[in-house]
C-alpha cells in the first residue's frame, strides 16, 4: 500500500501586487506579518503541479479597484502606523 501524500505549510511574502506560481489547489491558511513583511501560509500539496495565483495588497485609505477579490485579512505593520488589506484576485480568462 503506498503512503498517504503528505501537505506542507509554505510561506509567501506579499508585495504590493503579484502573481505567483504555487501548488495547485493550495489552500489558504493564513495572513500576518514577519519581520514587517505582510506574508501569507499557504497548506500546499508540492507535488502537484504548479498554478498561477494572483493576489493584491491595499493601504488604508488606498483605492481598491472594482474587480474580483477574495479578501484574506488585515496586517499591521511597524506597530501599526501601516495597515494592509490582502485579497486574492479572481482569475481572469
Amino acid at each position: 500500500m503506498k503512503p498517504a501524500a503528505m501537505k506542507t505549510i509554505w510561506k509567501f511574502e506579499m508585495p504590493p501586487s503579484w502573481e505567483i506560481s504555487m501548488p495547485a489547489g493550495a489552500e489558504f491558511l493564513s495572513i500576518g506579518e514577519q519581520h514587517n513583511k505582510v506574508c501569507l501560509w499557504m497548506l500546499v500539496d508540492p507535488e502537484a503541479t504548479d498554478e498561477i495565483r494572483r493576489f493584491a495588497v491595499f493601504g488604508t485609505g488606498h483605492p481598491v479597484p472594482d474587480i474580483p477579490l477574495r479578501f484574506l485579512g488585515s496586517v499591521q505593520l511597524f506597530d501599526g502606523d501601516l495597515v494592509f488589506h490582502a485579497f486574492e484576485r479572481a482569475n481572469e480568462k
